[in-house]
Order: C-alpha cells, then structure tokens, then sequence
C-alpha cells in the first residue's frame, strides 16, 4: 500500500471518528432536553454543582486513564456544558442591572441636561497629587511619549519596589513585578495565566462583577462562597475549602470589599492562604483598596503564600483612575507570562503616564489625606443609614461603599434602582450585579459628602 493511500485511509478513519463525536453530542443534547423538562417541570435549578463535579472527576479519570491530555478532556467538557445548558433553554441573566450599565445610562441622562446624585460610581472625586500632575506634564514636553518596554521604566520599577519595602516589608526582584494599564488589565491578566479553559476559581461574594465576567470570557468557572449580612459577609474557611473542585487552580482574595467594604481578620486570611498551599491554588489578591481600610488588613505579601499574584492599582488611593496605570507582583514566572500578554495587547503603560505614578508613590501625605476623607465619609453614610428603618447594614472596615439590605423579604433591588433613579433622581446599583442579593444594593461614597448625604436621604425617603 502506497504512504498516500494509507494517509487517506486514516483521515477517512479520523473523519468517522469526528462525526461520532458529532452523533455523541447530538444524543448528549437530547437527553439534557430531557433533563431540562424534568427540571422545568419540578421547579429546579438549571446547574447542579454536585453533577457537573461528578463529571469534572469523571473526564479528568477518563483522561488518564486512556492517555489524554486532562486538559483537552476539561475543555470537551465546557463545551459539552454550555452546549447542554443552551438546548436547555438557559440563558445568563443579562436583564440584570450591573454596575456598569447603571454608569452609562447615568451618563445618558446627564447627557440631556438632567442633575443626578450619584452614589453608583466607583471612583472617588479627588484630585491626583499634584506632584503626579507635574511630573506627567513635565514628561509630555520631554517628549517621554514613546514605547517602552512591558515591565515599565527603570524608575516605575524602582519606584514599586521601594514602596513595598516601606509598606509591606517585602522585597520584590526587579522579575517578580510589571505595572499594567489599570487593576482591570491586571486581573484579566492574572486570570488568563491562572486558569485554563474548562478549569475555575474560587471567588467569595458579594464581589466586584468583573471578576466572573472575565473568567466567563477565558471559558473559565467559578465557584463560589455565599456570604451574608447576617454573618457579617465573612466567609468560613469551611466554606472555601468545600468550593474548592477538581479543576479549581486558585482563589481570589479581594480586600477591602468591594461592594461590603469587608475587611477579614488576618488569621483568617493566613487560614485561606493556608488552605491554597494544601491543595497547590494560586491566591489571586486584588489589593487596590488597601490604603482605605480603617482595621488592620491583610496582604499577600509575607503571608506565606506558595503561589500568589498580588493586583493593585494608583485608581483609588491616589485618585488616578483615568490614569490607567497600576502593578502586579508575582513569581517571575507568572510575570513573564503577563508580560507576554501585555506585549501582545497593548505594549506598555504610556511613557509619560509612568512618570507620573513614580511620583505618586511618594506621595504619602495625599494619600493620608484621602484615607482620612472617605472614613469621614464612610461614618457619614454609616449615621444617614441608620435612620432608615426599612434597611440594615454593616458598617464597612474600609473600601469606599455600603451595601445595605433591605428587611423587607420580597425587595427587588433592580426595581428600585430604577425607580430611585426616576423619582428621586439618586443612582446606586443593585446587590443582583455583585451576585445572588436581590435585596441588596451598593451605595458609592466616591462622591461630595453633600451628594452622600442627600442621595442617602432621598433612599430613604422613597422607601417610607
């Protein structure tokens, strides 16, 4: 038999192969049609965690069993998930209202003329230092406006290691860290070297909604831990380890809160870390709200981590938002794989940008200064809240939110959102964009203490 022949015989082989694949998610679809009726019918969730578990162990043993790459195997099995779910007639709850979509349609009415007060933007209204101002002002007419290379400038890098040796005590390789285009980047960059397509994290909630929707784009999943108000929004370490899966490669720490403001004790934290070493997880800890805590919290660094990648951003603490700048601090491993990404997406942190954040490292009298303000601020909403008898709250330990709830069982945040907005004029967004709290919604204290104070008031004046 001639080699050419025999190449046609194979891909014949492996074309009948590929079609029964094909037949094998065809009957696979009609029995979880069938599955989807009997759920329907019962009233029953459309996801199981306890199955789709079963079925992560399941391929991951198939895999190894008969030779194939476990991750291969993890990634069919995502496919085959979604694929089910869709015939199923699931679909994600894209009516719900994200912090996001409250921002631009904020954004819309003002448009038009319209005042609002508004307690939904997640950005505090401070000025940058003005050290900041003048050093990217200054780099401007140097003509610091080219290229440079993904870690950052020589002196960006200094900068960052200089700071966190003065405010952590830890000494970071020049290796072990890069700056990036804002906390955002940085936590898409952190997921997408973490996790691989079918595999997951551990994500504790309430939380910032970016998190599960960048790891719903890298074809990632997340477990979660529900936390309450009841219990003071503090996860159990019980709680993590039993959302701990087969495919799951690290958890996300996020301290202080966003959108509870939360702050865990640091034995706890070093309890979770602690948890990541046994079972081999990266602890992912976005720290960007870390100089607004008013008790003492945690860091990654020096906790004894085995694995971890540390996002912070000059966004809050130095109200640069618009800047885009921020760091990440990891293994030099790690790090060279987001630098790989970063060179491939977007090159570098502006030039002249990063001049600016050198100085703002060294700008610890601004930074006090803001701290100082939104604890004010944070005592200020504490005190309004208290006289709305409709809703309970814990008070924050730091961040820059509240995220009360009301006591009424059969409260719809996404409508009362709507409904602030229209008749009261006052924006915040609900608790369904930070997970399953339908009776919550988070206040913003990035705002004037007038606006706070106001828009507080007007919450409770619709709610009687």
């Amino acid at each position: 038999m001639s080699s050419e022949k025999e190449l046609d015989e194979l891909r014949e082989q492996v074309a009948d192969k590929t079609r029964e694949i094909i037949d094998s998610i065809a009957a696979r679809n009609a029995l979880a049609k069938k599955i989807g009726a009997v759920k329907s019918r019962e009233s029953l969730p459309v996801e199981d965690g306890r199955v789709e578990d079963s079925l992560v162990r399941l391929v991951i043993q198939e895999c190894e069993d008969k030779g194939v790459d476990v991750q291969t195997g993890l990634k069919v099995l995502s496919a085959v998930l979604a694929e089910g779910k869709r015939v199923q007639g699931f679909q994600t709850k894209q009516s719900l209202i994200t912090p996001q979509m409250m921002s631009t349609k904020a954004r819309e009415i003002e448009a038009t003329g319209k005042k609002l007060l508004r307690l939904d933007v997640g950005e505090p209204d401070f000025h940058p230092p003005r050290a900041v101002l003048d050093a990217t002002s200054e780099a401007l007419y140097d003509f610091k406006t080219h290229y440079t290379g993904t870690r950052g400038i020589p002196e960006l890098v200094t900068a960052v290691r200089r700071y966190l040796e003065r405010r952590y005590h830890y000494s970071a390789k020049e290796s072990e860290l890069m700056s990036m285009p804002g906390g955002r980047f940085g936590v898409y960059m952190a997921l997408a070297t973490t996790v691989k397509e079918g595999e997951g994290i551990v994500v504790i909630e309430p939380n910032w909604p970016a998190y599960k929707e960048v790891l719903q784009f890298i074809g990632g999943r997340a477990s979660t831990v529900h936390t309450t108000l009841e219990e003071g929004w503090e996860p159990s370490v019980e709680a993590v380890h039993d959302a701990i899966r087969p495919n799951t490669r690290a958890i996300l720490l996020s301290y202080p809160a966003n959108p509870t403001g939360k702050v865990i004790s640091p034995a706890k934290f070093k309890s979770i870390v602690d948890l990541a070493n046994d079972h081999r997880l990266t602890v992912i800890s976005d720290e960007i709200y870390n100089d607004y805590a008013y008790t003492e919290c945690p860091s990654i660094l020096g906790s004894g981590a085995q694995k971890f990648i540390l996002t912070s951003s000059f966004s809050k603490t130095w109200a640069m938002t618009g800047f885009r700048v921020g760091y990440i601090v990891s293994s030099e491993e790690n790090i060279a794989k987001m630098m790989k990404i970063q060179s491939l997406a977007i090159t570098s942190v502006p030039e002249f940008i990063q001049y600016g954040a050198v100085k703002a490292l060294d700008s610890d009298a601004e930074v006090a200064q803001n701290s100082r303000a939104m604890k004010e601020r944070i005592e200020a909403a504490g005190r309004e809240l208290d006289a709305i008898g409709a809703l309970q709250y814990v008070r924050p330990d730091g961040a820059m939110y509240v995220f009360p709830q009301a006591k009424s069982a059969d409260f719809d945040s996404n409508a009362f959102t709507m409904k602030l907005l229209e008749q009261k004029g006052v924006t915040v967004s609900p608790g369904s964009g930070f997970g399953d709290y339908p009776r919550c919604f988070r206040i913003s204290l990035g705002g004037s203490m007038e606006t706070i104070v106001d828009g507080i008031r007007k919450i409770g004046e619709l709610l009687g």
